[in-house]
C-alpha cells in the first residue's frame, strides 16, 4: 500500500458512504421493478418456494415448470439465506431487499480492501464512493438479484489470495480457496477472470513458484463447481419431454445461451449496445472519461500491470460470455470495480492539483450517476402486477394455471412468480387448444388465464366438456379483460 499525498477526510468519506447507501432505501418498494424483472422474478420465486415448502437447495422450483417444478440454474445459496431469515422473522420484501443490500455491502467491503492494498487509503475511498454511486450498482444492490453475492465472494477470494502471496501464508491461501466456493457455485463467470491479476501480483512479489506449487488449494472450488454442474444436468434431464410446447427445452445444454455465436462478436450493433451501457450504466457518463484519465496519468505506476491484467481478464470474460453481456445489463456488473478504481485514480490526480477540483468532480459523478439511475430504473409493470394479483386471488397454491400473455414464452416467470403460483407460461401464438388440453389431461393444469378472448372461446368451443366455467374480469383502466377458464380436473 502506498503512502497518500493527502488524506481524504474520514468524516467526508463516511457521510457520503452512508448517504449513498441510504438513497437505496428510497426504492425498497414491495414490488419487483424494472429493468430485468424476469431474473428477479425467478429469484423471488426460489425464495418464496423455500419459505413455503422448505429449503432444498439441491432441488429448487421455478414458477413456469408446472406440476414438475424442479429446475436447477445457479446454486440458490443467496435465496436459501434469505428464505431462512424469512422463516425466522417473517416474509417481507423489505427483508429480502435488505439482505441483498448486505450482500452488496459485503462486495463493497472487499473492494475497498483490495483497492487499499494495491494503492492507498485515499484512492480506496474515492474508488469505493464511485463504486457505490455507479448506476448499475445503485439499482442491483437493492434488487432481488444474486450477482453481488457472487461478486462479493470473488473479491474476498482475490483479496486473501494477494495477502496469502505477500505473507507466504498457507492458511490465508486456504481461506481464499474456501471463499471462492460460493462464487464458483453461484456465478463462476464473475470470478475466473481474477486469476490474471492474482498471477501478475504474484509475479511482482517474485512468488510464482510458491503459488503454483500450492495451486492444489484451488482445485476445491473447481471440484465443487463441476459437481454442481453434474447435479444440475441430472436434475434438469429428468424434466418432462414437453416438446409440444413452443420453444420448450430441457436445461441440459445452455452453451448457446451463455456464449452465443461467433457472428455476434463481429456485429457492430452488439458492440454499440455494450459500449453505450459501459458509458452510461457502468460509468454513469463521467466514470469512463475519468477512468481513461486515471489510466493515462498513472500508466507507469508499479501497480498498473495488475489493473491491466484485471482489464484483460474482463475482456476475456466479455468475449467468452458475449451473448449474456449483449442481452443483460447486469452482466456488466463485474466491470464496476475495475472502472471505479481507474476513475478513483483520475479523481485522485485531479485532487493532487487542487483538492476542491477533485471533490467537485467526485460530486458531479455521484450526481450524474444518481440522476441516470432515477430516470432510467425503478419503473414497475403495473399491467403485469394487476394480472398477477388476479391469478393469485382466483387460484390456490395447489392449482396449476396456464398463463397466456402476448409474447411471454414458456420460460417467462413475470406473471406466475408475482402470483406465487406454479404453472405454465405460453405466448399467444403457442396457446393452441390441443396444447393446453394436453397440459390439463397429462400434467394437471387447472386454469387458463388470457387477455385474448379468441384463445378462451376457441378452447371452450373445441373442448366444452373440459371447461367448468369461463368468466371475464375487467382490467384497469376499464378497456380490457382477463379471461379465466376453470378446467375439469384430470381424472
Amino acid at each position: 500500500m502506498k503512502v497518500d499525498h493527502q488524506t481524504f477526510s474520514y468524516a467526508h468519506f463516511w457521510i457520503l458512504t452512508l448517504l449513498l447507501i441510504g438513497i437505496r432505501f428510497l426504492h425498497f418498494q414491495p414490488q419487483l421493478d424494472l429493468p430485468h424483472d424476469w431474473r428477479q422474478a425467478d429469484t423471488a420465486f426460489y425464495i418464496w418456494d423455500f419459505t413455503e415448502n422448505g429449503i432444498d437447495i439441491m432441488h429448487p422450483q421455478v414458477s413456469w415448470m408446472g406440476s414438475h417444478g424442479e429446475l436447477v440454474l445457479e446454486c440458490p445459496l443467496p435465496e436459501a439465506i434469505v428464505a431462512q431469515l424469512q422463516l425466522w422473522i417473517g416474509p417481507s420484501m423489505f427483508l429480502s431487499r435488505s439482505v441483498f443490500l448486505l450482500f452488496f455491502l459485503f462486495s463493497v467491503y472487499y473492494f475497498y480492501r483490495i483497492t487499499k492494498w494495491l494503492f492507498s487509503i485515499t484512492i480506496a475511498q474515492y474508488a469505493t464512493l464511485i463504486f457505490l454511486a455507479l448506476p448499475l450498482s445503485q439499482f442491483y444492490s437493492r434488487a432481488i438479484h444474486i450477482d453481488f453475492f457472487a461478486l462479493g465472494f470473488a473479491y474476498a477470494m482475490f483479496y486473501y489470495a494477494m495477502k496469502a502471496v505477500a505473507r507466504s501464508s498457507l492458511s490465508l491461501l486456504l481461506l481464499s480457496s474456501l471463499l471462492a466456493i460460493p462464487a464458483f457455485l453461484v456465478k463462476v463467470p464473475y470470478i475466473f477472470y481474477l486469476a490474471l491479476p492474482i498471477l501478475i501480483y504474484t509475479w511482482q512479489q517474485k512468488k510464482l513458484t510458491w503459488l503454483i506449487t500450492r495451486s492444489i488449494f484451488f482445485v476445491l472450488p473447481l471440484m465443487c463447481f463441476l459437481l454442481w454442474r453434474e447435479h444440475a444436468y441430472l436434475v434438469n434431464d429428468a424434466a418432462p419431454d414437453w416438446d409440444y410446447i413452443l420453444h420448450y427445452r430441457k436445461f441440459t445444454d445452455n452453451a448457446s445461451w451463455y456464449f452465443g455465436v461467433w457472428q455476434q462478436r463481429i456485429s457492430l450493433y452488439h458492440w454499440k449496445v455494450i459500449s453505450i451501457r459501459m458509458l452510461l450504466e457502468v460509468g454513469g457518463a463521467m466514470g469512463i472519461p475519468l477512468a481513461f484519465a486515471g489510466w493515462w496519468l498513472k500508466r507507469t505506476d508499479q501497480q498498473m500491470p495488475i489493473l491491466y491484467a484485471w482489464g484483460l481478464g474482463l475482456l476475456i470474460y466479455l468475449l467468452v460470455f458475449f451473448n449474456l453481456n449483449a442481452i443483460h445489463n447486469y452482466y456488466q456488473i463485474p466491470f464496476l470495480g475495475f472502472v471505479a478504481i481507474l476513475a478513483g485514480l483520475g479523481v485522485d490526480n485531479i485532487s493532487s492539483m487542487k483538492n476542491e477540483w477533485g471533490l467537485t468532480v467526485l460530486a458531479a459523478l455521484i450526481l450524474s450517476s444518481t440522476c441516470y439511475a432515477e430516470y432510467n430504473y425503478y419503473d414497475r409493470p403495473k399491467a403485469l402486477e394487476e394480472i398477477s394479483q388476479l391469478v393469485k386471488s382466483n387460484t390456490s397454491t395447489s392449482d396449476f394455471p396456464i398463463v397466456v400473455y402476448q409474447d411471454f414464452d414458456c420460460r417467462n416467470p413475470r406473471i406466475l412468480a408475482r402470483a406465487q403460483r406454479t404453472g405454465w407460461s405460453l405466448e399467444s401464438n403457442a396457446a393452441k387448444a390441443e396444447v393446453m388440453e394436453r397440459l390439463r389431461k397429462e400434467e394437471g393444469a387447472t386454469h387458463i388465464f388470457c387477455v385474448d378472448p379468441k384463445i378462451a372461446t376457441d378452447f371452450k368451443t373445441q373442448l366444452p366438456l373440459n371447461v367448468i366455467k369461463l368468466d371475464s374480469i375487467l382490467l384497469k383502466p376499464g378497456k380490457d379483460y382477463l379471461y379465466r377458464l376453470e378446467l375439469q380436473p384430470n381424472q
